[in-house]
């Protein structure tokens, strides 16, 4: 078979060709440079982010004819060797394959021998978390002081199953998932290499779908370019071939849970299952999605938890600007929550609707900085209205306002004065008197404080004195609208409490004086308190009322309804 699939064909053969393990590259460039490279290197990550392939590059730089260097020539022999996989002196290694003892041994064997060809004899042990508990006991002394000439490297997508025996002499790397926009970049270069056109759009939708996987998106990217006879590829032939959904659907489907529209959610649903894609990976999907949503209204769209393209990220971003976060946080829950009802349903279609019907129930209801700012508009307001109403008020006057009127009127009493003829002109005699009081009319009250127009109108009673307490006394409003109260006496209150906790006690210590204080000016009595005991009645029963009880306790409507609830009387 002459074609060769991307992910063969394309594979880095230098250390800079490697897509975004910088971190790991530049860390065994510079080991390479300064001789400081470790008898036993560990790879670990997820699949497909280039474990194996960095492995292939460090045993060229070791053996490289021109180095060791960090930049393999991938010319000499040895690089061609290695490249096509029969160099005697680099052994890959299949740790499903070749876990027993028994190879372990003939593997400790073999390495007293010196390097046919090359410069070291290279091991690499792929997937090696599949070694047996046997196989790694009998590879630790090997492992801990090998020959000169030896480099063991493994690989393993499973590192936590490895011993810590093992961690503890290799030299770990760990290997990340590649970001969504380096593999988009990745494939639209080979994209070109190949004289294919493809949209950007669909580049992404293939990268999201790797899932952070160079390798799966090169084979993703391979059924794809073989599926499309012309070189022009449309975005729908994409998304058909990758049996995803377009990322539009996501939205449409947020859209209509944050407008409250059921009718275009059970239709998008309908949509999806027509087209044949899974119902339980696109309700994984969904979840993958409003989780996006709730990251990004918490952190932000720059975030580097979400992994995708800064178009999307802006898309989402504007869609939850306006809304709460603890909404969000609602809806996500409610997905979760549901996630095994739709895994294990034999109605798949029916759960999918259910639950997002359900999404659309969450009211997001309003933020509190808002309802606060609301309050203090309406309470201005109020304030304006009632300001308003005082100075509109007939026979009210605004004491800050000085009156421009006389105090003192002129009175009708005359002197005697001559006049030009020598006869006594009368000429008025002004004597100050103080001026008549303002005439009212019959509806008309003269001007008094609000406070205290306010405080002769509440009526002296007993339920008016524990409302005056209340806000300022709350406590003890509630400890005295517990007791009985005897008001018969002109001169005194008398006040019975029952069940009184020594802390309530202290309370009332504490504010006898004001209490004394606060009835003396509202009431004009004297107020005395008495603590009853527990055992003491509240009061002689009534007789009469007594037997009411009696009848109404027994009554059979009381006595089916006591059956039915399995309830007991309390009143």
């Amino acid at each position: 078979m002459s074609y060769q699939v991307l992910a063969l064909k394309y594979r880095p053969q230098t250390f800079d060709e490697v897509v975004g393990q910088s971190h790991v590259t530049r860390t065994l460039a510079n080991a390479i440079t300064a001789d400081r490279v470790a008898h036993a290197i560990l790879f670990t990550g997820p699949r497909g982010t280039g474990k194996t392939t960095v492995a292939r590059i460090l045993a060229k730089a070791m053996n490289c004819q021109k180095g060791p260097s960090p930049t393999p020539c991938n010319a000499c022999k040895t690089c061609k060797d290695i490249i096509e996989g029969h160099c005697s002196d680099v052994f890959e290694i299949d740790g499903a394959s070749n876990n027993s003892v028994d190879q372990i041994r003939d593997l400790r064997e073999n390495v007293t021998y010196m390097p046919a060809t090359a410069l070291h004899k290279i091991y690499i042990i792929d997937e090696v978390h599949m070694l047996s508990t046997a196989a790694f006991n009998a590879l630790l002394k090997t492992l801990e002081e090998p020959p000169e000439h030896v480099m063991f490297i493994f690989a393993t997508t499973e590192v936590h199953k490895i011993p810590a025996t093992i961690l503890s002499r290799c030299q770990r790397h760990d290997l990340g998932r590649i970001l969504l926009e380096e593999i988009s970049d990745h494939l639209e270069m080979l994209c070109k290499k190949e004289g294919f056109a493809i949209e950007r759009e669909s580049l992404d939708l293939i990268s999201l779908e790797a899932d952070g996987s160079i390798r799966d998106s090169l084979s993703l990217l391979d059924r794809i370019l073989s599926a499309c006879p012309d070189k022009e590829i449309d975005h729908v032939r994409v998304v058909e071939n990758l049996g995803v959904m377009d990322r539009k659907l996501m939205h449409d489907i947020s859209s209509a849970v944050f407008q409250k529209d059921g009718a275009k959610l059970i239709n998008l649903v309908e949509i999806v299952n027509d087209s044949g894609l899974d119902l339980k990976k696109f309700f994984s999907d969904i979840i993958l999605h409003f989780r996006n949503l709730n990251v990004i209204k918490l952190c932000g769209r720059d975030n580097p938890a979400i992994n995708l393209t800064d178009i999307e990220k802006k898309r989402l971003a504007h869609t939850v600007n306006e809304l709460p976060p603890d909404y969000l946080g609602m809806l996500l829950q409610l997905l979760l929550n549901e996630e095994s009802l739709v895994k294990f349903s034999s109605h798949t279609k029916t759960a999918v609707e259910m639950v997002l019907l359900k999404l659309i129930q969450i009211n997001p209801g309003a933020q509190l900085d808002q309802v606060i700012d609301k309050l203090d508009l309406l309470a201005s307001q109020i304030d304006s209205k009632l300001k308003a109403q005082t100075l509109a008020v007939p026979g009210r006057v605004n004491p800050d306002i000085t009156p421009s009127a006389p105090l003192v009127q002129p009175s009708a009493k005359q002197a005697p004065v001559s006049d030009t003829s020598g006869r006594p002109r009368e000429e008025p005699v002004h004597n100050l008197q103080p001026a008549p009081p303002l005439q009212m009319e019959e509806n008309q009250t003269p001007y008094a404080p609000m406070e205290a127009v306010a405080e002769e109108v509440i009526p002296k009673t007993w339920p008016n004195f524990l409302k005056k307490i209340e806000k300022k006394l709350p406590f003890i409003f509630a400890l005295l609208s517990k007791g009985q109260t005897d008001e018969s006496n002109p001169e005194t209150v008398l006040v019975k409490l029952y069940k009184c906790s020594a802390f309530d006690k202290s309370r009332l210590k504490t504010k006898k004086e004001e209490l004394h204080s606060l009835c003396k000016n509202f009431l004009g009595k004297r107020l005395e308190i008495t603590i009853m005991s527990e055992n003491e009645p509240l009061g002689k029963p009534d007789k009469q009322k007594s037997n009411q009880r009696m009848v109404a306790r027994n009554h059979p409507l009381v006595l089916d309804a006591q059956r039915i609830f399995d309830g007991q009387i309390i009143n």
